[in-house]
């Protein structure tokens, strides 16, 4: 039978990338290390790490292990932490994906000062633009903007927010202001790639509208970037380019023109998830750079 103390090791050589880097962070002999797995693996009679000499890989088997064991020792120590039997440190891996946006505008200004409360808290960004399935991706949470579909889920708002239409000054001296929905047609647009096909409200009449594009590009910053620089209108959460308003580098155009505008900032977590303290610390992190009062 295989012990805690296994448990923890198999752990720390997933998350420090090798039995010689997980010997070190435990504070023990790189054999002790190798007996640990061994003995995990033998008693699960599967085999979880495939090792060379230069890197480790988990199997399927072992990712599964990996994922629910190690929820299962985060609420271990934080019910040890409950009833005073374990140190107040909050420690582990916490794997976040998040918007690029999110993470720029909000999250790193800020990031320094998290790190020095929760020193020994390890965070794995995944920054992306694209869709993540957190469960798939072995995420454990994520930031999420706009309207959630229905999934399995749990989910915490941040912060009310809306999406806008905005463009550069100096693109509406070239090319004009729109006034109405129809003198968009003889605009152009910086989108992500999925952007071109919108909704737009004319008049009380909701319009399917495709975006005419000189080009797209796939990451929210670099996005609102073209957009300040004048090649085309773009579709932006207020509270990613509030400043940007304010300050005169963005203008809104045709207010009230998108339909299902709403898109507030989630906080989610697998549904079947245990509740940890890194999970929490992290929450009330993100809900702290966060204000309300935002455009809805």
């Amino acid at each position: 039978m295989y012990s805690l103390c296994d448990l923890e090791t198999f752990i720390a050589i997933v998350e420090n990338q090798g039995v010689v880097a997980a010997a070190k962070a435990q504070g023990l002999s790189p054999a002790t290390v190798s007996h640990r797995l061994s003995k995990l693996e033998k008693a699960l009679s599967t085999v979880l790490l495939f090792r060379d000499s230069r890197r480790i890989r988990l199997s399927p088997a072992g990712e599964l292990f990996y994922q629910r064991a190690g929820a299962i020792l985060e609420a271990l120590y934080d019910a040890e932490h409950q009833i005073g039997a374990r140190g107040s440190a909050v420690t582990g891996l916490l794997r976040v994906t998040m918007p690029p946006w999110v993470f720029s505008k909000f999250v790193m200004p800020e990031l320094g000062h998290f790190e020095q409360q929760y020193p020994d808290l390890k965070l794995d960004f995944m920054i992306t633009d694209q869709f993540v399935n957190i469960v798939d991706d072995a995420q454990d949470v994520a930031i999420r903007v706009g309207q959630l579909a229905d999934s399995n889920l749990l989910s915490r708002k941040l912060v009310s927010n809306s999406r806008i239409l905005c463009a550069a000054p100096s693109y509406i001296e070239k090319y004009g202001l729109p006034k109405t929905v129809s003198d968009l047609k003889a605009h152009y647009w910086v989108c992500l790639p999925w952007q071109r096909q919108l909704k737009l409200n004319e008049g009380g009449q909701i319009v399917n509208y495709n975006a005419r594009t000189r080009f797209t590009v796939s990451n929210s910053d670099n996005m609102t970037q073209a957009a300040i620089a004048g090649h085309g209108i773009a579709i932006k959460s207020y509270i990613a380019i509030k400043d940007d308003l304010a300050e005169g580098r963005l203008i809104e155009i045709l207010p009230n023109s998108l339909v299902d505008a709403d898109a507030p900032v989630w906080f989610l977590k697998p549904q079947n998830s245990l509740v940890t303290r890194k999970t929490e610390v992290f929450y009330e992190f993100m809900k702290s750079l966060f204000t309300e009062g935002t455009k809805t």
